[in-house]
């Protein structure tokens, strides 16, 4: 399950939350391009299913990724059953996923339906990993563009995703950032957003 809280941002927020996290102890930071494209059927298989299906170039490595809605989350926070693989192309991430926990069902209908591209996001992210105590969680501050058919615009956001530990520490961490810059909750998705372009 992914579980993160995500927050509108600009440049100079971006620079602030940089430093807010470079001051803390056990921040380790990496820089990673992402270009991101999404895929469904003509009449909308996997958004029926409340679900994403997206290929993304992290860097040297190409990865396929389905993503599960869950809404009973607490205000600001966002949460999905999360199955990734690492795959070269849609149709063979589709065949890998169902090892790694996606619905078996529901990647074999995808797979044996003409996809089509729907929309894509090109950004670049700084990845920070934060701990504190026994929780880890990962700060990304996030650059670029999204894009649907001859439509773009631009992609400024904070997100904070817990790894491992305590969710209170977790969900404390969050409100402290967000208390600290005075961050905006941004309520939809990089996906929902491209596709309202």
């Amino acid at each position: 399950m992914e579980q993160e809280y995500k927050w509108r941002a600009d440049a100079t927020v971006l620079g602030s939350a940089l430093l807010w996290a470079s001051s803390r102890i056990g921040s380790q930071a990496r820089t990673i391009h992402m270009q991101s494209e999404y895929f469904d059927t003509a009449d909308g298989l996997l958004r029926q299913h409340e679900a994403a299906l997206r290929l993304r170039q992290e860097n040297d490595k190409s990865v396929c990724c389905m993503k599960l809605r869950n809404t009973t989350t607490p205000e600001g926070m966002r949460a999905h059953e999360e199955f990734q693989c690492d795959a070269d192309s849609i149709q063979d991430g589709l065949a890998r996923l169902p090892a790694h926990g996606a619905p078996q069902e529901l990647c074999a209908l995808a797979a044996s339906a003409p996809l089509q591209m729907t929309c894509a996001v090109d950004f670049t992210r700084c990845a920070i990993l934060l701990q504190q105590d026994d929780t880890v969680c990962e700060l990304a501050l996030d650059e670029g563009l999204l894009r649907r058919g001859e439509k773009s615009s631009p992609l400024c956001e904070i997100e904070l995703e817990f790894v491992a530990g305590t969710e209170d520490t977790f969900h404390q961490m969050a409100a402290e950032l967000a208390d600290h810059l005075a961050l905006e909750v941004e309520p939809l998705s990089k996906l929902a957003r491209a596709m309202k372009l």
